[in-house]
C-alpha cells in the first residue's frame, strides 16, 4: 500500500511547489467531501482535493479531486506520466512568473494538466480525477531501465491499483491512461506488465509519446478494444522525421513518434477499418474505436509539447467520442481553450 508522507517542512515545501498557492485551509473550500478520505485536502484557487502519496521506490503520486467528489457517481480517474525532464508543478501549470530554485518560468506555461482538466470537468467530466506520477528520475525510461524491466513494469501495475485504493475504489470506475512523451515509458510498462488488460481500462491516449510500439502491442490492443465497445484508443504525434536541435536531428533515422503511429496503423488495419480524414491541422485516421492524430508538420517546427498545451492535444484525447464533444466544435487548434482555468 502507497506510504504516507510525513509533513516534514521539505514535503510542505513541495506541496506548495504543486499547488502554485500552497495549501489552504480545508474550511476556505467548503466542507470536505465525506466520499473522500480525510487525507484529501482542499487546495487552491479553486478549491481542489489533494493527496500526495509516495508510491516507493522512488515515485511521486499527486491525486487532484474535484471540490464535490461523490464515489456513488461514476468517476474518471486519469494517470498522467510526466514527460521527461518535468515536475509535477510544472506540468500542472500555472500563471508565468519566475519559478522556485532557478527554474525558469516557462516551464509552468506550456502543459497546464491542472487547468486543462478543470476545463474538461466543465464540459462534463465533473468526476475527473487527475493523477500526476513522477519519477524522482525525472525520467520514466530511465526509472524502468534501472530497476529491470520485468520489475518495473510489474510495480507499475501495483501502484496502478494503489491509486484506485487511494480513491475509494468507486464502483462506477473509468481509467484514463495516458501521458507525455517519456511518460509514454510508463504506460508501455503497464501493458507489458500484465498479460490481457483491466476490464475498468476504459483509454488510452499517447500524447506523443509511443515511441516503443512494438508489433506484439497490436494484438493487445486487439483484444481489449474489442471486449467493451466504449473503449477508446488515441493517439497524438508529428512529423518529427526532420526537426533539427542545434543543428543536429532529434530523432534517428527509426526513431520519433511520426514512424511509431505509422507502425501502430499499419498494424491495426489488419483488425480495424480506418478511415482517413483531416481535423484541423491534422490528419486524422480513424476507426470506431481509434483515433490516430498525425500533424504534418509543413513548418518542421518541434511541436512536442505545442501540441498538449497550446493546441490542448490532453483535452482533445480526453474527448474524443464522447458524443456531445464529436457533436459540437474541437478544441484540437492552437487557441487555449482552458484559459479561465489557469491557476
Amino acid at each position: 500500500m502507497p506510504a504516507h508522507i510525513p509533513l516534514t517542512p521539505a514535503v510542505r515545501l513541495f506541496a506548495a511547489s504543486v499547488l502554485g498557492v500552497g495549501l489552504m485551509l480545508a474550511g476556505c473550500a467548503g466542507r470536505p467531501s465525506a466520499a473522500l478520505p480525510p487525507t484529501f485536502v482542499a487546495t487552491g484557487a479553486f478549491g481542489e482535493r489533494t493527496r500526495v502519496l509516495a508510491l516507493a521506490p522512488g515515485v511521486i503520486a499527486t491525486i487532484v479531486a474535484p471540490t464535490n467528489f461523490d464515489a456513488k457517481q461514476p468517476v474518471e480517474l486519469i494517470l498522467y506520466a510526466l514527460p521527461n525532464g518535468n515536475t509535477t508543478a510544472e506540468t500542472m501549470g500555472r500563471r508565468m512568473e519566475p519559478g522556485p530554485e532557478g527554474r525558469p518560468g516557462w516551464r509552468y506555461d506550456i502543459q497546464h494538466i491542472g487547468a486543462q482538466t478543470r476545463a474538461l470537468r466543465a464540459r462534463g467530466l465533473r468526476q475527473a480525477v487527475v493523477v500526476y506520477l513522477e519519477a524522482d528520475t525525472k525520467s520514466w525510461p530511465e526509472w524502468r531501465r534501472v530497476r529491470g524491466y520485468d520489475v518495473a513494469n510489474k510495480r507499475i501495475v501495483e501502484m496502478v491499483d494503489e491509486l484506485r485504493a487511494a480513491i475509494g475504489s468507486p464502483a462506477q470506475l473509468a481509467v484514463t491512461l495516458t501521458g507525455h512523451s517519456g511518460g509514454g515509458s510508463f504506460m508501455w510498462g503497464f501493458l507489458d506488465g500484465q498479460v490481457a488488460l483491466p476490464s475498468w481500462l476504459e483509454r488510452i491516449a499517447f500524447l506523443d509519446g509511443n515511441y516503443s510500439f512494438e508489433n506484439r502491442h497490436a494484438e493487445q490492443f486487439t483484444t481489449w478494444l474489442r471486449q467493451d465497445r466504449r473503449r477508446t484508443l488515441v493517439v497524438l504525434a508529428y512529423d518529427d522525421r526532420e526537426i533539427m536541435l542545434d543543428g543536429k536531428k532529434v530523432v534517428s533515422d527509426s526513431g520519433g513518434t511520426f514512424r511509431a503511429t505509422q507502425r501502430m496503423i499499419e498494424q491495426l488495419k489488419h483488425s480495424f477499418e480506418f478511415e482517413r480524414d483531416t481535423l484541423g491541422e491534422f490528419d486524422r485516421y480513424r476507426a470506431p474505436q481509434v483515433a490516430m492524430l498525425v500533424h504534418p508538420n509543413p513548418g518542421n517546427r518541434i511541436l512536442h509539447t505545442l501540441m498538449i498545451g497550446e493546441m490542448n492535444g490532453y483535452m482533445h484525447a480526453l474527448l474524443v467520442r464522447r458524443p456531445e464533444y464529436e457533436r459540437g466544435e474541437h478544441v484540437l487548434r492552437p487557441v487555449r481553450a482552458y484559459a479561465s482555468w489557469v491557476e
